[in-house]
């Protein structure tokens, strides 16, 4: 099994798949967008929730990343998997397995990408993306995990360090927003895209609906077609800090 990262045909690879491991969707290339976009400053880069290394490699390809690349994961087979694609395409990695910062102590990074499960938890039940192989603990309204990396993330990041964060319209965003600027003087999108419904949920819009009229997503209508939404943002100068 394989995944072919393209990002707008500035770069191609491919990586090694395996069951178990989440496979990436279009919100990986959008967090390398998200980086780019904010232009080039190689430095030591974290990748959270990393999965099978696709955004830290891309980013390494990019020259984002100087000395190794740091990535964990909660799962032990995503960890090993990203040793093994890191080992393919000659990028150094530091590989370590835990849930969200507790792998790396009092560890300081410049930049950190945040890609751990951040959709609701039923509606990730749903989908095609997550099982009973690819678990999704990210809480009843898909915030939990972002959260928790927003509120730890300030002790991590050097000066001037910046954090990547994706926003899905299937979680509570207003949630994750006001965390957000909670710990953080500046927050920025940095890049976006809407995409449709898989087809494995449409049998379940009825389930849908009603998630979205207890606040915890949402999803737009148009055309006929059950549109979602991804927005990355960067988050700057920690308060406080």
């Amino acid at each position: 099994m394989s995944y072919k990262f393209n990002l707008a045909g500035t770069l191609t690879c491919d990586l090694a798949t395996k069951p178990g491991v989440f496979v990436p969707t279009h919100t990986s290339v959008l967090c390398v967008e998200a980086v780019r976009n904010q232009g080039p400053r190689p430095g030591r880069v974290l990748d959270l929730g990393c999965g099978c290394g696709v955004v830290g490699i891309a980013l390494a390809k990019l020259g984002y990343v100087r000395g190794p690349l740091f990535a964990s994961d909660v799962s032990p087979e995503a960890v090993a998997l990203t040793l093994e694609n890191c080992a393919t395409h000659k990028a150094a990695c530091d590989g370590r397995v835990g849930s969200i910062f507790k792998p790396w102590g009092n560890m300081i990074f410049d930049t950190i990408v945040n890609d751990v499960s951040g959709i609701a938890e039923e509606a990730a039940k749903l989908s095609p993306w997550f099982g009973e192989e690819v678990p999704c603990a990210s809480g009843e309204d898909g915030t939990a995990l972002t959260r928790e990396v927003l509120k730890a993330a300030p002790g991590h990041l050097a000066e001037k360090g910046e954090l990547y964060i994706p926003v899905i319209s299937l979680s509570r965003v207003e949630r994750i927003l006001e965390t957000a600027h909670l710990f953080f003087k500046t927050v920025e999108k940095a890049s976006s895209q809407d995409w449709l419904l898989p087809e494995e949920m449409i049998p379940h819009l009825d389930r849908l609906e009603e998630l979205r009229g207890n606040g915890l997503i949402n999803f737009s209508q148009k055309f006929g077609k059950i549109m979602c939404r991804t927005e990355f943002f960067v988050c700057k100068e920690p308060k406080g800090g």
